[in-house]
């Protein structure tokens, strides 16, 4: 163990926040103002009840897990992850990493124990002075999808990550170059989906402390160039009973090797679209992303190893049959891309949803639905408020703050005199965003 521990904890920007402390205060709470996690990316702090002046900008206690310790990217420094409590003493309602304690807890009530699996898409940009936003992705010419070596990431960077994500144990199960120049993702393995989610958002915090170590930038900003496609979190999750036993998205009997709880769970997503939009793509670029055309989670539907759907369910059955969320920003929180995704799912389990037929072939020029996801920022934050069940789900002190968080951002677009085109990537989201995210 390193002489050093960095504390991490997030908040409902999808950023996160700690300090250094020796090694020998693991042990002990740290203490920050719970205004924090009300506050835009650059320190406004938004007027919400119980979390700004009304209480004094009182603390929050983020209390260290030591199962989470692990070497960090920084010289002589462990990182470990925090959950927060309120000064009651109590969890904290609107701690993001809560939010997907409860979740789990949900499934736990009904028997069973979610497992997740992400995949993080990411760009890495150069200095470019004559851009705008001032960086341009990395790669060109060779560039090659799936590619590596040159036709991969010349910058060298994705064997640096590489090694990294190994060194830390974050669970790697590969690494690649995706689509357009200058994109890789990076794949994680599973496990329980507290642990899972961890290992995703101190993964999403290296690899841009580390690009930025080399002069470069890595970006989850969901569409950062309009001539190249976007980056997700996709989401894959399992379930499995909490007294052991096979993976319970499966049944060999059953039309396509799908369990009655897996076409359910699908149901509910389908059924809560439009909210989990609204709590998975959180910025205003967030939209560009998710257009037709893109194979990034716009219809509201499901396929059997198809793209274009947004549910998908890969080809593997028995132990590997899984549900995949593709909607999911880059940007997004794990812990609440992972609260939403299956809170929706179990809604569909109690509600007893059927996730009808799934989308063959090609779903942009023949969708065999008419519902997709909202076409701004706002229009999705309407849908998750209208969502009450969902809401709920969620926990409402969460969604109300969140809400409120992006609303904020939707008044900072409309104050920038910058008009909606999904088509351009403005310099107002580039100048915002590539500082965070």
């Amino acid at each position: 163990m390193n002489r050093r521990v960095r504390t991490i904890w997030s908040d409902l920007n999808g950023l996160t926040h700690g300090r250094y402390v020796p090694s020998s205060r693991i042990g002990h709470h740290t203490h920050h103002a719970v205004t924090t996690l009300v506050m835009s990316p650059e320190g406004e702090i938004l007027p919400l009840a119980g979390y700004s002046a009304d209480v004094g900008y009182q603390d929050l206690s983020a209390v260290p897990l030591p199962e989470t310790r692990r070497p960090g990217w920084e010289p002589e420094t462990d990182v470990v992850i925090c959950d927060l409590l309120g000064a009651d003493g109590q969890p904290l309602p609107i701690c993001p990493r809560g939010a997907l304690a409860r979740a789990v807890d949900g499934w736990r009530a009904i028997g069973y124990e979610p497992q997740l699996g992400f995949e993080l898409e990411l760009y890495l940009l150069e200095r470019a002075d004559d851009v705008p936003g001032g960086w341009r992705p990395t790669g060109g010419e060779s560039h090659l999808v799936y590619g590596v070596g040159l036709g991969g990431d010349p910058t060298g960077l994705s064997l640096e990550f590489f090694d990294i994500v190994e060194s830390m144990g974050l669970g790697l199960e590969g690494l690649l170059s995706e689509f357009s120049p200058g994109q890789i993702e990076v794949n994680l393995a599973y496990g329980p989906a507290l642990e899972a989610a961890d290992r995703a958002v101190v993964a999403k915090e290296m690899t841009r402390e580390v690009a930025a170590r080399r002069g470069y930038r890595a970006t989850y900003l969901g569409r950062p160039d309009a001539l190249s496609v976007g980056s997700g979190l996709h989401v894959n999750f399992s379930i499995v009973p909490v007294s052991g036993g096979a993976n319970a998205l499966h049944d060999a009997a059953k039309p396509e090797e799908l369990s009655t709880l897996a076409r359910q769970s699908i149901g509910g997503l389908i059924a809560h679209h439009e909210a989990v939009a609204g709590l998975t793509a959180p910025l205003i670029n967030s939209y560009k992303r998710l257009m037709p055309g893109l194979i990034a989670g716009y219809w509201a539907n499901w396929g059997l190893d198809n793209r274009i759907s947004t549910y998908r369910v890969p080809a593997e059955r028995g132990a590997a049959t899984r549900i995949e969320n593709r909607m999911p920003c880059g940007t997004a929180s794990p812990y609440l891309a992972a609260a939403v995704t299956l809170n929706a799912a179990l809604l569909g389990v109690v509600d007893g949803a059927d996730c009808g037929l799934p989308q063959l072939g090609d779903g942009d020029t023949a969708p065999n639905t008419e519902r997709h996801s909202p076409h701004t920022l706002a229009e999705a934050l309407d849908a998750v408020e209208a969502d009450t069940v969902l809401a709920e789900a969620m926990g409402p002190e969460l969604v109300t703050a969140y809400v409120a968080l992006r609303r904020h951002e939707c008044a900072q677009f409309d104050a920038s005199g910058e008009s909606w085109d999904p088509e351009q990537v403005t310099a107002w989201e580039l100048d915002r965003y590539l500082r965070f995210y």
